[in-house]
């Protein structure tokens, strides 16, 4: 008992650790970067109409005069506190940046991920269930144009349908959580379903070939063989042993459907971290991108993190080895 409990603990430190070292790479590669890239926060504040002078002044003011090592590990130990600067497009706190459209984003990934879940996983068990029959092959051919239409031109075509036909979606129109949570929940509900359609297909491909294998397996059989329902057998038997594997595919998927809703966001005019992100590469804002990307990564990072610790926790071998 004592040593599954060590290889347990070891497991998880293991994976910390891989997370901080992960962290730190990127956040020394992007510093390093944007180092390299002609220009900084300075001659960006200033515009192009400073002086030498000026900007030097300002330079050594921000601390940019100094060396990398030295602006890498100041900015760092203002990461790890919260203190991410200050951006030199908007002339504010890069968190408070992030804070404030943290929650369209965030938003739209949780919706989606909530439709991916609560979609893909009946309708790949009844796939599974009769593989090439009428329903599997409805549901194959849908996954497989879902699968390869890009979530902005999903986008573009829901705008078309729901605005300009039906007149149902006013597009640009935003309520921030503050003033009506179900007005700002109704503003991300299309955009989150044209993010969540080619991960739906996405996930059903994997679960229902998942669910196959499972079906077909010799437990299940016995299974059969002692007189359960096809009902009780996908509960007990089906679903617990393909979560292993969906854990994986949707923690890939999340991590997508945050890539694919800084996107959309472009499409439905929403202010969120894409919009920010855009407008400081426009804008060659050194501090705000460098936050961003770190947040990006952390949030990505966590992900797989999560889904290794629940990985471990559904199937016990994994940690043990």
């Amino acid at each position: 008992m004592r040593g599954k409990n060590n290889s347990t603990i070891r497991y998880f430190l293991v994976r910390l650790i891989e997370l901080l070292i992960t962290l730190l790479l990127v956040s020394f590669m992007t510093f390093a970067a944007f180092s390299i890239i002609p220009g900084d926060a300075a001659s960006v504040i200033l515009g192009p109409d400073a002086t030498p002078a000026q900007v030097e002044n300002l330079r050594q003011e921000l601390g940019l005069d100094k060396p990398l090592y030295v602006q890498y590990f100041s900015w760092l130990l203002g990461a790890f506190t919260g203190n991410l600067g200050k951006s030199a497009a908007f002339g504010v706190s890069v968190s408070e940046l992030i804070a404030q459209r943290l929650p369209v984003t965030l938003g739209m990934s949780v919706i989606a991920l909530i439709m991916v879940v609560v979609i893909s996983y009946p309708t790949a068990l009844i796939s599974a269930r009769r593989p090439g029959r009428l329903a599997d092959q409805i549901c194959s051919v849908l996954g497989h144009v879902l699968f390869a239409i890009p979530p902005f031109v999903l986008s573009l075509v829901m705008i078309l349908l729901t605005s300009s036909l039906f007149g149902l979606v006013t597009v640009g129109r935003y309520t921030k959580p503050s003033e009506n949570f179900f007005s700002f929940v109704g503003c991300l509900l299309l955009p989150s379903f044209c993010i969540a359609l080619p991960k739906i297909a996405m996930t059903f491909k994997f679960l229902r070939s998942t669910m196959i294998e499972q079906n077909a397996s010799d437990h299940v059989r016995t299974a059969k063989s002692h007189g359960l329902s096809d009902l009780m057998i996908e509960f007990r038997h089906v679903l617990p042993n393909s979560n292993v594997s969906a854990i994986t595919v949707i923690s890939l998927v999340l991590s997508d459907i945050l890539g694919g809703s800084l996107i959309v966001e472009q499409v439905f005019n929403l202010p969120g971290l894409g919009r920010l992100l855009l407008t400081g590469i426009a804008r060659r804002d050194f501090p705000l991108l460098s936050g961003m990307i770190l947040y990006l990564a952390l949030i990505t990072v966590l992900l797989y993190f999560l889904a290794d610790i629940l990985t471990a926790i559904a199937d016990p071998r994994i940690r043990i080895k």
